[in-house]
């Protein structure tokens, strides 16, 4: 999936010779911390809150507050565009053509919107946690584990633990009942962190590991 197919054109864009605080009503009805300054067309810099809180007149034009433009092309991954967004804690990210042309905005809720999907969070399956050593992960020996307990990956997603030479791996698989993964993953040494089945949540544990996930995520 990429940027140019979960954009929006909904978010409205700002004029150089806007004013900060008409910028700033704007922000405030979309609920929003940034957007995008367009100028012909071509996308100029992203205007955020905090930028027009600097601003010694806010009925001022915005024109030369910021030189600050994070951008994506209409090519770019859903990971490249989690990545920006995380990094510099945006609100929207503006998507551009090859040529600077203003394409639309990606928000952050439809960036969570499209990651959900991704990672099939709606799912009915069963979700199972591993700990892994780095050195030991090897995606296909784990992959023939589960499949060969008639279980289908829905998704897979993995990230380190901090100060360890760890990865917690999060499998969701098409299985509700996943004790036959369970017991295969248990049998080959696998270190099962905690999984979530048709009855909910396994334990007190598990919410916290998946408040840890969105907490990365959102970083």
């Amino acid at each position: 999936m990429l940027s140019k197919d979960f954009l929006t054109k909904q978010v409205p864009v700002l004029k150089p010779e806007d004013s900060g605080s008409f910028s700033l009503s704007q922000m405030e009805d979309y609920k929003l911390k940034h957007l995008p300054v367009v100028s012909e067309g071509k996308y100029i810099f992203l205007l955020s809150e905090k930028d027009i809180f600097l601003m010694e007149n806010v009925d001022d034009p915005i024109e030369n507050i910021s030189i600050y433009a994070p951008l994506v092309n209409g090519k770019a991954p859903v990971p490249e565009v989690l990545l920006v967004m995380s990094k510099e804690n945006l609100t929207v990210l503006p998507v551009v053509s090859e040529d600077g042309t203003y394409i639309g905005v990606i928000t952050l809720s439809i960036l969570i919107e499209k990651m959900a999907e991704a990672t099939q969070a709606a799912s009915h399956g069963a979700l199972i946690a591993i700990e892994i050593n780095s050195h030991d992960y090897n995606l296909s020996q784990l992959s023939h584990l589960i499949e060969s307990n008639n279980a289908k990956i829905l998704s897979l997603l993995s990230y380190p633990i901090e100060a360890t030479s760890k990865l917690t791996v999060l499998v969701r698989i098409d299985l509700e009942d996943a004790s036959p993964v369970l017991r295969s993953l248990e049998r080959f040494n696998y270190r099962v962190l905690y999984y979530s089945q048709r009855e909910g949540l396994a334990d007190d544990v598990m919410q916290r590991r998946l408040d840890e996930l969105m907490y990365y995520l959102e970083m």
